[in-house]
This record gives C-alpha cells, structure tokens and sequence, in this order.
C-alpha cells in the first residue's frame, strides 16, 4: 500500500516538474509595414497619392487595396476586412484569373501577377493585408491631397518653415537648442546669402561652435525653397 502511494506522489511530481520546463508558444510578431516594402515595392507603388509610370509592373497598393475593399463582401466591417486578408493569401500564393477581381482590360494590362511561393508566406501576407487596409485609405488620401493643396498655396519660404518645423530649433527653442533666426541674420549680410543656402543644404556643423548639436542638411529643398527661406532668414535682422 504504502508503495502505491509514493508511487503517485513520483508520479504527480515527475508530472509537475516536467511542465515547468515548458514555455508556452509565442506568437510571432509580423511587421505589415516593413514586409509591404519587402515583399511588395518591387512591383506595386507605395505612395499616397499613388505615383503612375508608363513601364510599371503591376496597379499601385493604394488602387488595388481601395478596389479590393468595395468588392469584398460581408455583412459587418469585420467581416469585410477578415475576407479581405482571407482573399490576399489565397490569392498571392495562388492566382488565378478565376479568383481576380480585375477587369479584363487591367489584366491585358499588366497580366496575371505570378505566384508568390516561396517569396512570402501566408502568416507574412495577413500582417501586409491588414497593414494595407490601414494605411490606403480615400479619407487618407483626400486628407494628404488638402493638406498638400495648403503648403502649395504658401510662398516657397512658408513651404520650408512648415515643412521642416524648423520653428522648433530657430523660434521656440529661444536660442538654445539653435541660433535665433535674428541672430542668424545678424551674423550674415545680404553678400552672404550662398553661404546660409550652403549651411542648409550642407548642414551647420562648424559653423556655430557654441551650439553642440548642428543642424542636419537639407538637400531635398526646390531652388525656389532654398532661395526663399535663405533670403527670408536674412530679412530677421532687428
């Protein structure tokens, strides 16, 4: 008897010992964002709005998510949405002309996508599916299309104050985190005004030694940006 029930108690604790060793599974984390560019941008535009080229492989993500949402059926939002990445791995990995939902005209256009195998998995396409459906979005699109509208109707020197909040360091940091647009001013006169365009495309680094962090460079300015903000800048002097 008394062999039985040490017995169980080996038992019960071989049992329990045995459980603490194990973890439970964790699921991993698939980035949608950073697996669309992976897998996706060699062949769909990114951008919002979308950007059209003559020799482009396939629609752009923005089009071709846009139209997948009208076409996807359900009852509720949820439902649409999970038919919608229900539809993208089956379709990636397996496309037909059955399953697309393109015009005739559009798949003369660019043909039928190949198959994705071996490129991308299922689990990957869910993460690049739902992060599509956040990101291509018409109020999106109208929202960046207004606000683009905005800074356009600015003068070219507003643009780069907008843009490049360059009120952080220049206005609000009051002399601290960078020069004053005054003191900026003060040191240049107007002969000078290549070498303020040249700090800002080249960054400052040098040029104000009693600021420990410089201002990075701004190469992607427009010629009307650049002579703008410079000559702007100069007009600060008190």
């Amino acid at each position: 008897m008394k062999s039985i029930v040490w017995y169980s108690i080996l038992l019960m604790a071989a049992l329990f010992f045995s459980g603490c060793g194990k973890t439970e599974k964790t699921h991993k984390h698939y980035d949608g964002e950073a697996l669309i560019k992976q897998k996706c941008a060699a062949c769909h535009n990114l951008d919002i709005p979308p950007k059209i080229s003559d020799d482009e492989k396939a629609p752009p993500m923005y089009t071709v998510t846009v139209h997948l949402r009208d076409w996807m059926k359900g009852g509720t939002t949820s439902e649409k949405e999970a038919n919608f990445v229900a539809f993208v791995q089956s379709y990636v990995l397996s496309p037909s002309k059955e399953k697309s939902y393109c015009i005739k005209e559009v798949l003369q256009q660019y043909g039928l996508m190949p198959s994705q195998k071996g490129n991308v998995n299922k689990e990957e396409l869910g993460a690049i599916a739902r992060y599509a459906l956040l990101t291509y979005d018409q109020k999106k699109l109208l929202e960046m299309m207004k606000e683009q509208n905005r800074i356009a109707a600015m003068k070219p020197y507003e643009q780069v104050l907008a843009l490049k909040d360059c009120k952080l360091c220049h206005i609000d940091g009051n002399g601290k985190v960078g020069p004053l647009f005054s003191q900026i001013a003060a040191k240049y006169t107007s002969n000078d005004l290549n070498t303020i365009k040249d700090a800002i495309v080249h960054g400052s680094k040098g040029r104000w030694p009693n600021y420990h962090m410089p201002m990075r460079a701004y190469k992607d300015l427009t010629p009307k940006q650049l002579d703008g903000i410079a000559k702007w800048i100069l007009s600060q002097k008190k």
